[in-house]
C-alpha cells in the first residue's frame, strides 16, 4: 500500500470515529451533573449564609376591584317604559324608584281584586257571626273562608304586578351602568336588565392564592392594596375579609377576599386592576433558602455549598414552598455557605472562591 492510500485510510478512520462518538448520548446528563466531578479551574461564585427565618413575609396576588355590594336592577314585568328617573353615575338610595312601566292595566286589575277581596272578607265576617249564633251551616263557613282566601291571593298577585311596574334600586350606591332599554318609549320584558348599582362605601378585591401559600393567609390579616390606575405608587390599607375553605375548580387556586375603605374622592372604581400584599401568618423560624439555589435530579433536590473553598453537593429534604423561598427540613445547617450562582458550571470537588451576599433569610 502506498503512502497516499495509507493517508486516506487514516482520514477515513478518524471520520468514522468522530461520527460514532457524535451518535452516543452524553455520558453526564444535565440533571445528574453533580455526580460527575470534572477538573476545572477555580470558579468565582456568590454565596449566602444559611439562616433561619420566615418562609414568607407577605403573599402577593392580583385581582379586580369591586364594590362591597353590587346588584342588577331587573324587570319582572312587560310593558312600555313611561318614565326614567336616573342617569349613569347617579347616587341612589335603597328602594328609590328608577324606572316606571305603563301601569294602567295593572292599576285597574289591582282595584278590581281589592274590591273582590274586601267583599269576600266582609262575607266571611258575616258568616262567622252567623255560625257563632248557630244560624250558619259549617259548609257555609268553609265556603266563605275559601272565597276570602282565594280573593286575598288574587289581590296580592295584582298588588305585586302593580309594584313590578316600578323598578327600584335594591341597594344604596352608584349607578355603574344603564342599559338601552331604560329609555322612555322602549318596551321592557321580564328578565331584562335595566341598570347595575354598586355600593362604593367600601371596596373588595378577590384574588387567587396557591395551595402552598393559602396556609399562610388568615382572616383579619393586614393587607396593602395597590391600584396603580387610580393611586399610582401609593397604597391603601385593607384586611383579609374571607379565606375560601376550598379551591376554585376552574383555576385550582383558593379565593381570598380583601376589603378596603373608600376614601379616594371617586378615583378608585369598580373594575380597576389591583395588586395586594397580604401579611403572612407568623410561623416558627425555619431554615429557608432561595428556590433558585436548588438543583434537581428526578424527584430529588440538592444544593451546592462552599466547604472550605470546595463545592460540595448536599441532598436536601424540602418542606413548604412559597414564592421564591423554600423551607429545608434536613441537609443544611445554619452558618453554612450556600452557593447561589454558577450552578450549571459546578461539580463536586470544584474549587471555588465565594463572595458572601448576606443570609438566606433576608435574600429575595
Amino acid at each position: 500500500m502506498n503512502v497516499r492510500a495509507r493517508r486516506w485510510l487514516l482520514v477515513l478512520g478518524s471520520l468514522v470515529l468522530f461520527l460514532s462518538s457524535c451518535g452516543r448520548p452524553d455520558g453526564v446528563a444535565g440533571a445528574t451533573a453533580w455526580e460527575a466531578p470534572q477538573a476545572v479551574q477555580t470558579l468565582a461564585v456568590e454565596s449566602l449564609a444559611v439562616a433561619r427565618g420566615s418562609l414568607a413575609d407577605e403573599i402577593r396576588a392580583s385581582g379586580t376591584v369591586a364594590g362591597v355590594r353590587e346588584a342588577f336592577v331587573v324587570s319582572e314585568t312587560q310593558g312600555i317604559v313611561k318614565a326614567v328617573s336616573f342617569v349613569l353615575g347617579d347616587r341612589v338610595a335603597e328602594g328609590q324608584e328608577l324606572l316606571r312601566v305603563d301601569d294602567r292595566i295593572a292599576a285597574l286589575n289591582l282595584d278590581r281584586t281589592k274590591e273582590q277581596y274586601e267583599a269576600a272578607r266582609l262575607e266571611l265576617e258575616a258568616t262567622e257571626n252567623l255560625a257563632a249564633a248557630g244560624r250558619a251551616a259549617p259548609a257555609d263557613l268553609t265556603r266563605a273562608r275559601g272565597n276570602a282566601s282565594g280573593a286575598k291571593a288574587q289581590y296580592e298577585t295584582a298588588l305585586k304586578a302593580f309594584n313590578d311596574t316600578r323598578l327600584r334600586s335594591p341597594i344604596s350606591g352608584v349607578v355603574a351602568s344603564k342599559d338601552e332599554v331604560a329609555t322612555v318609549g322602549a318596551t321592557v320584558a321580564p328578565g331584562a336588565r335595566v341598570a347595575r348599582i354598586i355600593d362604593t362605601s367600601s371596596f373588595r378585591v378577590t384574588v387567587g392564592v396557591g395551595e402552598r401559600e393559602v396556609g399562610l393567609v388568615e382572616s383579619g390579616a393586614a393587607v396593602k392594596v395597590y391600584v396603580p390606575a387610580a393611586l399610582g405608587e401609593d397604597f391603601v390599607e385593607g384586611t383579609v375579609a374571607a379565606v375560601a375553605a376550598g379551591a376554585d375548580p376552574s383555576t385550582g387556586s383558593f379565593p381570598v377576599v380583601v376589603a378596603f375603605r373608600n376614601g379616594f374622592s371617586g378615583r378608585v372604581k369598580s373594575g380597576m386592576v389591583a395588586t395586594v400584599s397580604i401579611a403572612a401568618r407568623k410561623t416558627e423560624p425555619a431554615v429557608v433558602i432561595p428556590s433558585a439555589a436548588l438543583v434537581r435530579r428526578g424527584s430529588d433536590f440538592a444544593v451546592f455549598v462552599d466547604r472550605d473553598g470546595t463545592a460540595e453537593v448536599r441532598p436536601v429534604t424540602l418542606g413548604r414552598r412559597s414564592g421564591v423561598r423554600a423551607e429545608v427540613l434536613s441537609g443544611l445547617a445554619e452558618g453554612e455557605k450556600l452557593i447561589i450562582s454558577a450552578l450549571t458550571q459546578l461539580r463536586p470537588g470544584v474549587p471555588v472562591v465565594s463572595t458572601e451576599r448576606g443570609d438566606t433569610a433576608g435574600w429575595e
